[in-house]
């Protein structure tokens, strides 16, 4: 076998040697051997990295170096892309591929005739810097090398030596279940949106052990996490687990969770917020959306594993910057279970055991904990599958202009003191095109070479940049503006909202065709406004005038809806605008927004906060007397001949005449409590309603539209015996269930502990149980739940 290798590699060598010398590089017209490389000329890479990414593009820059750049200029050059043979991909790389170089609409260079993969002078005079971009091969490529020749002067050129040749082999993709290191500083200009999927692998197939019986339990509970900085993460391997962790670790509950990353938004870009995954749907994904920066980089996440004493799992503190100041184009990660290190339960349906004090957070494995009670224990040490997978995929880039955007931590990081101690930034690059947008760079170093281990300040800085030429031959000038998208002027201001006191008036406009609207809207990033509201105030409010309604905090934080269009097609008539509901602001109420997916299982308590009810601050609205603007005067045409005939404007005075007599708001009974579960056995649910007292009249506040709310209870049926049931509600007098008699119910005893000593007569072992369903009414009482023997072992040496 190591034979066959040999060969391959030999037969590959040979094969990139006779490559390189079908490419002769000498200098055409020059008469003097060439001269040793002495660093005044050399191959940049845009990020100065040691390895590529596979696909991703780079700028290669050959230029004069520093000291040398305003004095020394090259005439001629050569840059080429090839194959460089590596011992650490021996016999790996039979169709190698070096990338691809791509002209920057620059016209001092050109593809070379005479080797492949290379660029050349277009003519011959003096440079002091050139650039060429070059997408990486894709992964499996093995290592390349970026190698120039550079004629100064027929007495003096330079081929490979030193700064003019510079290899990078494949960055090492991390595999499916580790994660990248991070980076303390991210040098990426742009911001990235993501979408990430949570997939559940977890089920009684991958998972057999000990799975739970109860599989209709089974759950990831809703994932919460964040995009944030490099100094933070809510949690962290090895850590203590916060109090929101721990609530979320224990009962699947978010909310404290959530409460702790809002007091820590400075460290924070996005929340990221998913719905969770349950049976029999846990083999199914869930979604979310997010977005980084240069300084928000870092991605966690955490879920649930219910049923379970405080597992989760999830990711912490997920780098998605790359070295080469660009973003992860897209991840893979496996997730295991992780103990958060507040309960010491070993089971699915352990019985509590709170940990005191907390352990860390530690992973669980098929050899940690060493117990033979956990489910993913396997005496050969296996290596454990995956209970759920992370996918990253970056949906779009932002392009931001670093210039402006400085980072008040940039300087810090690292080991202060002369081990620190930088050079000075090199001044800015050219931009990288000569036509259109680009970047441009600076870079500096360490003055000890060793602070690149040590230390963590940023080495290379980036900004976007407009060439001189503003646009490319080769690409479309921005179009003119599209006449069909064209706007009519503002209209008229409407009346005041309040005949007296604060309020608002609008005015409004729309384009011009009317069909062509929602293209133009949806095709502009920044559409033009269409309304504009403006605060007055007709005159104080006396004591005789009927003021406004005062309005809740919680209704005066919601946003108004837009305007609806004049009520009148011609003359006056009014416009309404209401306060917006939860559920156009966030897709559903916000108790249900932050509530678990299962939490409409438990029925402990009332329902009244489940955003089912009529939301009170639809009521509130807000109208206004306006003017049709395109027909801004009603015709008095009368028909004599019909009797009764109006005119237009007399039909639309009607539209907005003021109601007549005392205005009557709506008026609800209080509800009911609760009825009693429609169920004997399992599941059912009880009701609760109320009835319109007094409808409503002249404009008053409307009813609310729900008078029956529903929830759901369950009544334990003999047999039906499972860990601790979440269903099991809170009864009323009315349901008593002093008269129903149900057992203690217990799990089977654990094995027996090891014992307490090696040796001697007062060794002990232990075993317990935990309490699967408690006695209710008259019900057999639980029995003790730990259970002692001694061990029987020789006695100890004196």
């Amino acid at each position: 076998m190591r034979l066959k290798v040999a060969f391959l590699w030999l037969v590959s060598s040979i094969s990139w040697i006779g490559e390189a010398l079908r490419c002769d590089r000498t200098p055409e017209g020059t008469f003097s051997p060439r001269t040793r490389a002495d660093g005044r000329f050399v191959i940049e890479v845009s990020g100065n990295p040691d390895t590529y990414v596979p696909g991703e593009q780079y700028n290669i820059f050959l230029r004069s170096n520093g000291e040398y750049q305003a004095k020394n200029k090259f005439k001629d050059f050569l840059l080429l892309v090839e194959h460089e043979p590596s011992e650490k991909i021996l016999g790996e790389v039979h169709n190698p591929s070096v990338g691809t170089l791509q002209l920057l609409g620059d016209m001092l260079m050109k593809f070379s005739e005479k080797c492949r993969n290379a660029v050349m002078q277009t003519n011959s005079l003096p440079k002091s810097e050139v650039q060429v971009l070059w997408v990486a091969p894709p992964s499996g490529s093995g290592c390349v090398a970026i190698r120039a020749t550079v004629v100064e002067s027929k007495e003096f050129w330079y081929t490979d030596d030193g700064p003019l040749s510079k290899i990078l082999c494949e960055e090492v993709q991390e595999n499916e279940d580790t994660q990248p290191n991070m980076l303390r500083q991210c040098c990426a200009c742009d911001e990235a949106k993501y979408e990430v999927t949570f997939e559940g692998l977890w089920s009684r197939n991958t998972h057999p052990k000990d799975f739970p019986s109860n599989g209709w339990l089974t759950r990831f509970s809703d994932i919460i996490g964040a995009s944030h900085t490099f100094d933070y993460t809510f949690w962290n391997y090895g850590e203590i687990a916060s109090n929101g962790l721990r609530q979320l670790a224990e009962n699947g509950n978010t909310r404290m969770l959530e409460s702790e990353l809002k007091a820590k938004s400075e460290h924070i870009r996005t929340i990221i917020k998913a719905r969770g995954i349950s049976y029999p749907n846990i083999t199914g994904k869930t979604f979310a959306v997010f977005r980084v920066d240069k300084r928000h980089h870092l991605m966690s996440l955490v879920s649930m594993i219910d049923p379970s004493p405080d597992w989760i799992v999830g990711v912490s503190g997920l780098e998605l910057c790359l070295r080469n100041c660009s973003w992860v184009e897209s991840r893979v990660l496996n997730l295991y279970p992780w103990d958060a290190g507040t309960d010491d339960g070993p089971t699915y349906i352990s019985a509590n055991q709170p940990s005191m004090p907390p352990h860390p957070i530690r992973r669980i494995k098929s050899n940690s904990p060493n117990d033979p009670r956990s489910p993913f224990y396997d005496p050969t040490g296996t290596e454990m599958k995956p209970l759920a997978r992370l996918y990253l995929s970056r949906q779009r880039l932002y392009e931001k202009n670093c210039v402006a955007q400085v980072d008040v931590s940039e300087e810090d990081g690292g080991v202060e003191g002369d081990k620190c101690e930088m050079e000075e930034w090199s001044e800015w690059s050219k931009c990288t095109v000569t036509c259109g947008r680009g970047f441009k760079y600076k870079q500096r170093a360490y003055k000890n070479p060793a602070s690149n281990f040590v230390c963590n300040k940023p080495l290379t800085k980036r900004a976007s940049c407009v060439a001189i030429l503003e646009h490319c031959s080769n690409q479309q000038r921005p179009q003119e503006a599209d006449p069909s998208c064209s706007l009519t002027g503002w209209g008229n201001w409407s009346s005041c909202t309040a005949p007296c006191g604060p309020g608002w008036k609008t005015r409004s406009r729309r384009y011009k065709n009317r069909k062509a609207a929602k293209r133009c809207a949806a095709g502009n990033e920044n559409p033009e406004p269409l309304e504009q509201n403006l605060e007055c105030m007709e005159r104080e409010c006396g004591p005789s005038d009927r003021r406004p309604l005062q309005e809740s905090k919680e209704c005066e934080g919601r946003a108004w809806s837009n305007w609806s269009p004049c009520s009148s097609t011609c003359g006056k008539g009014i416009k309404v605008r209401r306060r917006m509901a939860y559920r156009s602001l966030w897709g559903r109420s916000p108790a249900r927004y932050n509530r678990g997916l299962f939490d409409t299982e438990d029925t402990s308590r009332d329902d009244d906060d489940d955003g089912s009810d009529e939301d009170p601050c639809m009521n509130l609205d807000e109208k206004v007397e306006c003017i049709n603007d395109d027909v801004p005067v009603c015709e008095d045409t009368v028909d004599n001949s019909v009797p009764g005939s109006q005119t237009r404007q007399d039909q639309d005075k009607k539209i907005i005449q003021e109601p007549i007599g005392e205005v009557v708001d709506c008026q609800m009974s209080e509800w009911t409590n609760w009825s009693g579960c429609n169920a004997t056995c399992g599941r059912g649910f009880s009701t609760k309603h109320r009835f319109i007292r007094v409808h409503p009249s002249n404009g008053g506040k409307r009813c609310p539209q729900k008078i029956l709310k529903k929830r759901k209870c369950k009544i334990p049926c003999p047999g039906d015996y499972t860990k601790r049931d979440p269903m099991l509600p809170t009864w009323g007098t009315a349901n008593s269930l002093e008269h129903v008699q149900i057992d203690c119910v217990m799990t089977g005893w654990s094995a027996w502990s090891p014992c307490s000593r090696s040796c001697g007569p007062n060794a002990v072992q232990q075993r317990t149980r935990g309490i699967l369903l408690p006695p209710s009414g008259r019900g057999e009482p639980c029995l003790h739940r730990t259970e002692e023997r001694p061990c029987s072992l020789l006695a100890c040496p004196e």
